[in-house]
């Protein structure tokens, strides 16, 4: 491997080879490391299979896919082979090996995440047919073959894995061999039922609207229309339409210094974010995009660097860790073992470009995003400015028990791509709970919490958010407004119903690296404000009756930073009855001053440059002003914007 080597700022093609390089283990031994819901077999086959995402373009050469600026050095493909020679040949040794020796897992419907591993192998049979058959012997390729079949024999979750079934029939189908032609309809009808207004795709029959939407449906879907599909296939049209008008949508989630949205399940994957805009080149759907070559090139390599300056590989295996921001086991999911971050590399599928193709000879084009976007198929309301971008969410709170800390991924009121969030280490106290961004009850007395999770449904307006919720059956009900002043600012309402007392505290956002010793916090009545290098995160009661405090978060628990943080928070007591709340949150990075000094967070002093937000409630009707504006809403919906 190249840990030692220089690697350029991710410019061109070369410099993605030798990073991609860097970040392949030498051996599978690292799958011994961690656990994950499935067994050993399995794990290892994930840490084969999924780096060949990348390792395709490296062995069989990219694609030739027009259109061209100018000739590539003709030793361009001999350069790359020499960098990732020694490592590509390890991978698809170990992949003869086991298919000649018949060492593949079995695959069973108690098997079936094998199923997900399969879609880079149908991908190459499908793409490179008898040039990748020819990597076996002919007793081999009976093998893979058969074995793909049996995928046919096993029952699928409905939701993105419908994918996998169609991958290896229409792959199977496009090289002649024996396929089922129901499995494949089955499969493709199934993902279409998914569809969720024009471009959207719900993952299951549930409300769960994530990456998933963008990795794997979108991501499947062009690849499906571009290598498997014949031209008449109805299918294929309606997947390549949904995904090239996806992509506006989709650029709303990535910020101007190239992070994506921390949001949802599989954070894990990290740059799998972008691999939705690799497919979109390769495929040459591009063309049709809203967005321009030079805008998606942004999109893709800010991301990128971002992630080349995280500290997210082993020092000795080179192995990505499960984690986001760093190695972090307490967010992983159950299905997340060692290799399963190694999906970060269908993001690689853009090596299948060659070094003379538009894409790599274009300028960086930044994003042309109006200042507020509503997006009601997620769910989300998103704010974007120059330093971050803050997605106000209402719709939401996904049941399945397989999900870890559904709560934190996906019930907080806003997602930020500067702070992130963080995930609890339990219940017990607002210390252990994870508060930043949530409104949290516990049963007065108890000092054990818990927030939004079972959702009564949403509402995405043109200003505006709103969320009814409920705790605890229905001892609790809430319906939460959330209105943005910017990407940096916004107001909640809270009309509450409860039939127990209860102790109240809801979060701003989490400062990380913040440290009660060295760092500093400024506390008024109802406002309380956070600072430290890397800049302020503040709350202020907008009604009064509630008390202002800093909560202190151990380390490990925000998705950005290992170390400790705080969450800017009011707490108070509700008897029994129908309670409004409402307060304002903010936060950004910090503004270095001429001296090196990090400037002081735009509150809670009353002269300071902060906005002044009032609230009104009256008769089912919630106001809130400030400058210049005012937004009214109902709880049933929009009354009007001014």
């Amino acid at each position: 491997m190249m840990s030692s080597a220089r690697i350029g700022k991710l410019d061109s093609r070369d410099d993605l080879l030798a990073w991609m390089e860097q970040m392949l283990p030498s051996d599978f031994d690292y799958c011994t490391r961690a656990g994950a819901s499935y067994p050993d077999p399995i794990r290892r086959l994930e840490a084969l299979l999924r780096p060949l995402w990348g390792l395709w373009p490296v062995h069989f050469g990219p694609s030739d896919d027009k259109p061209h600026t100018r000739g590539a050095s003709c030793s361009e493909q001999g350069i790359a082979l020499a960098r990732l020679g020694t490592s590509t040949e390890l991978y698809l040794r170990e992949l003869r090996r086991r298919v000649e020796h018949d060492e593949l897992p079995e695959i069973t419907t108690a098997n079936r995440q094998i199923a997900v591993e399969t879609a880079v192998l149908s991908f190459a049979l499908a793409k490179y047919r008898a040039r990748f058959l020819e990597l076996f012997s002919e007793t081999g390729r009976r093998r893979l073959v058969d074995w793909l079949g049996r995928l046919n024999d096993i029952e699928f979750p409905a939701g993105n894995w419908y994918f996998f079934l169609a991958f290896a029939n229409a792959a199977l189908r496009c090289n002649g061999l024996r396929y089922s032609p129901e499995r494949l309809d089955f499969a493709l009808a199934g993902i279409d039922s998914f569809a969720e207004g024009d471009h959207w795709y719900t993952d299951g029959p549930g409300e769960q609207r994530d990456y998933y939407v963008a990795f794997a449906f979108h991501f499947y879907g062009l690849l499906y229309a571009r290598y498997f599909a014949p031209q008449d296939d109805r299918y294929a049209q309606k997947f390549r339409h949904r995904a090239v008008a996806f992509a506006e949508d989709f650029s709303y989630w990535f910020d101007a210094q190239g992070r994506s949205l921390p949001f949802g399940r599989s954070l894990t994957y990290r740059f799998a974010h972008v691999s939705f805009w690799s497919a979109l080149v390769v495929t040459g759907s591009y063309r049709d995009a809203a967005l321009s070559l030079g805008q998606i090139k942004g999109i893709i390599l800010r991301n990128l660097r971002f992630w080349q300056q995280r500290p997210i590989t082993a020092p000795r295996e080179n192995n990505l860790l499960i984690g986001y921001g760093y190695g972090q086991p307490l967010m992983a999911e159950d299905y997340n073992a060692p290799g399963s971050p190694m999906w970060a590399f269908k993001a690689f599928l853009l090596l299948d470009l060659p070094a003379d193709h538009a894409f790599w000879h274009t300028e960086e084009e930044t994003l042309d995003k109006a200042a507020l976007r509503a997006q009601p198929e997620p769910g989300f309301l998103l704010a974007s400015s120059a330093r971050q971008t803050t997605a106000l969410s209402v719709r939401q709170c996904p049941r399945n028990p397989q999900l870890y800390r559904a709560a934190e991924k996906y019930g907080k009121f806003a997602y930020s791509t500067f702070f992130g969030f963080n995930v609890g280490r339990g219940p017990q106290g607002l210390e252990q709970f994870a508060l930043d961004s949530t409104l949290a009850f516990s049963v007065a007395g108890h000092d054990q919490y818990a927030s939004r999770l079972i959702s009564d449904g949403g509402h995405v307006a043109e200003r505006y958010a709103l969320s009814r919720w409920r705790l605890w059956g229905s001892q609790i009900a809430v319906t939460s407004f959330l209105v943005p002043l910017s990407a940096e600012c916004h107001a909640r309402v809270h009309l509450v119903e409860t039939t127990l007392a209860v102790d109240v505290a809801e979060g701003g956002f989490p400062l990380h690296g913040w440290n009660r010793k060295y760092d500093q916090m400024r506390l008024g009545p109802r406002r309380v404000s956070v600072t430290n290098a890397f800049g302020c995160s503040w709350i202020e009661d907008a009604l009064g009756g509630r008390d202002a405090r800093v909560v202190s978060q151990g380390p490990n628990t925000n998705l950005y930073s290992p170390e400790k943080n705080a969450i800017p928070a009011l707490a108070g007591r509700l008897d029994p009855g129908h309670h409004v709340l409402a307060c304002v949150v903010g936060g950004e990075p910090a503004q270095v001053l001429p001296d090196g000094l990090a400037a002081d967070c735009p509150a809670p002093g009353p002269n300071e440059n902060r906005p002044q937000v009032t609230v009104g409630v009256e008769a089912g009707r919630v106001r809130v002003s400030w400058g210049n504006e005012t937004v009214d809403m109902t709880v049933e919906g929009v009354a009007g914007t001014t």
